[in-house]
């Protein structure tokens, strides 16, 4: 019978980290819901029409806050898989972690993909803005241009960097043997 193989603090940080964000992102769904709740009890679209503000959110938030109860929906559901998920990946069973480098690969490309959206989104934002203000104004709203496209693009391809990171060493020889030699035994070695 061989030695089983160490268990790398690498996936079982991971693995707490999948509960972690699930827990927090039902939480997150649960207030979202009521917001949405509380929005539609309220008027809805009339709250919104109200708020002078409102009209100088990007379109995509303006987008977010009119669905609300869609994107509580899509996080509860994304969050209540994380939590089976990383309780399986923290047992070293295989699903879970070719379940994991599938995900993180698909959500480094989702990351990679929004740069150019992000980036033709804020433009339309600050044109939209642009247009709304007096020429002294304009100067001001032109200083926050670059800073907000490098810094939205750079924010998105961090992210991207680290879920292709992730997806990468859950690919590993190393990583994967982990998984093959303790065949889910959830007992076994230290985690």
């Amino acid at each position: 019978m061989s030695a089983p193989a160490p268990r790398s603090l690498f996936v079982s940080v991971t693995a707490w980290s999948l509960v972690a964000l699930g827990v927090l992102g039902v939480l997150l769904a649960l207030l979202t819901g009521l917001l949405a709740l509380l929005i539609a009890s309220s008027g809805g679209e009339d709250l919104f029409s109200e708020v002078p503000l409102f009209s100088l959110m990007p379109p995509a938030l303006i987008w977010l806050m009119h669905h609300l109860g869609l994107v509580a929906g899509v996080v509860l559901v994304a969050s209540v898989a994380a939590i089976p998920l990383g309780l399986a990946l923290k047992q070293r069973q295989e699903w879970a972690r070719v379940a994991s480098v599938w995900v993180c690969a698909l959500l480094a490309l989702l990351h990679v993909a929004a740069v150019p959206w992000q980036w033709l989104e804020v433009d339309r934002w600050f044109e939209s803005m642009r247009a709304d203000l007096p020429w002294f104004a304009r100067d001001g709203l032109d200083s926050f241009y670059w800073t907000t496209q490098l810094s939205g693009a750079l924010f998105a391809l961090v992210f991207a960097g680290a879920f292709a990171w992730t997806a990468w060493k859950l690919a590993r020889p190393a990583v994967s043997a982990e998984f093959r030699v303790q065949g889910g035994d959830p007992g076994s070695g230290a985690g």
